[in-house]
């Protein structure tokens, strides 16, 4: 089955293997584009860093002495996933480490564990959801924000996809995040494409809201907001109807 994968073109290179594995073939049309701000680590004392991607890590601007050798031993270290621990790990913050299953999971255990004035840094995306900060300021903590990636948003689909897509030949269509399920609709428009044939997998009730709000037929949700689950449903080589 041909699978349409729309996240950036580094992370759908890594899935398209993941597809080979188990039968299907991937078409990549990265309908987001991930671009570091320049951000640099703030001066002062830092009590705690937050991050709920990997993304925010690997997109910092960091020198050999800067964030100190210190502070990156010994910082604590609150995030969300695995593969944001090991982003972390791989820039050298070696900190006590809490991970959690999603945000906000992570600002609970903040919750419980800080209060003002403590200087908690979190390393966000420029585009992302405020649940994360207004929990945290529900419970009277300010997070200081650095923004260390942008997610653009493409101007088209690929040409490739455009054409498979004319022709009903794409089995499915994969969606990682909300905002990328909106892009790839508004793109779809432009295009002049029907996406009601394919059956679209979403990561998450949240990234599946949008696809449900445009009344697709075929909208199927992992069972845990991770690849592993995606790759699962796509075992089961889904068909419109199914």
């Amino acid at each position: 089955m041909l699978v349409l994968l729309t996240r950036p073109f580094d992370e759908a290179t890594r899935s398209a293997a993941k597809l080979a594995a188990i039968g299907h073939t991937a078409v990549l049309s990265p309908v987001i584009e991930i671009v570091p701000t320049g951000a640099v680590w703030p001066r002062g004392v830092i009590d705690a860093v937050i991050a709920t991607g990997a993304r925010a890590f690997q997109s910092l601007q960091l020198a050999p002495e800067w964030p100190p050798p210190e502070l990156r031993r010994l910082v604590p270290l609150y995030l969300v996933g695995a593969k944001t621990a090991e982003a972390a790990r791989a820039c050298g913050f070696e900190g006590p480490l809490r991970i959690t299953l999603d945000a906000k999971a992570l600002c609970s255990v903040i919750s419980d564990r800080f209060e003002a004035p403590t200087r908690v840094l979190y390393l966000a995306g420029r585009d992302r959801k405020s649940d994360l900060e207004a929990c945290c300021a529900d419970a009277g903590l300010a997070l200081e924000v650095v923004e260390t990636y942008a997610a653009q948003a493409a101007g088209s689909l690929s040409d490739e996809a455009v054409q498979l897509a004319a022709a009903g030949a794409l089995g499915a269509i994969v969606h990682f995040s909300r905002r990328s399920g909106e892009i790839f609709l508004r793109l779809a428009a432009d295009a002049g494409l029907d996406p009601a044939t394919p059956v679209h997998v979403a990561i998450s009730e949240d990234a599946a809201a949008p696809l449900q709000a445009a009344a697709l037929p075929h909208v199927v949700v992992a069972t845990e907001p991770n690849e592993d689950a995606i790759l699962a449903l796509l075992r089961k080589a889904p068909e419109p109807g199914a």
